[in-house]
């Protein structure tokens, strides 16, 4: 089943909303303990550099943000989750992002992100996938 309504939906609303808000502390509690995020690469298992746990991605996005004036702006999204017949869930967003640099330089792009949500209704993986061409500049 498809749907784009209820809690697993909610969950992965909070969690966009909560990092675009640099909400660490709500974005954290939204995963997993153990769970991880592969951005714009395919997940490896002989490059332990390329999956990071949650917590050593938002020190990332800690510093990340200092060079932004403000929080992200989310315009349109669409985000479903998808139950399998054997009750695995997956969630999809895509959305629309945009922020200014505190140099006053606007920047964009378009993320579509990829779910796993676990039984506990807690997210267990992320695997985004965007253009970093405005985000590689916000420290130029």
């Amino acid at each position: 089943t498809v749907t784009t309504t209820g809690p697993d939906v909610d969950l992965i609303k909070k969690s966009i909303t909560a990092w675009a808000d640099g909400d660490w502390a709500t974005y954290a509690s939204t995963y997993a303990d153990t769970a991880k995020s592969t951005h714009n690469a395919w997940p490896s298992a002989t490059d332990s550099t390329v999956t990071v746990k949650i917590p050593v991605l938002i020190e990332g996005f800690k510093k990340q943000r200092e060079l932004m004036d403000g929080n992200v702006t989310m315009g349109n999204s669409i985000i479903e989750v998808v139950t399998m017949p054997d009750g695995n869930k997956y969630g999809h967003v895509w959305v629309e992002l945009s922020w200014k640099s505190k140099k006053g330089v606007a920047g964009k792009s378009v993320l579509f992100d990829s779910y796993g949500i676990n039984k506990d209704g807690k997210i267990s993986y992320e695997w985004p996938i965007y253009d970093t061409k405005d985000v590689a500049t916000l420290g130029q």
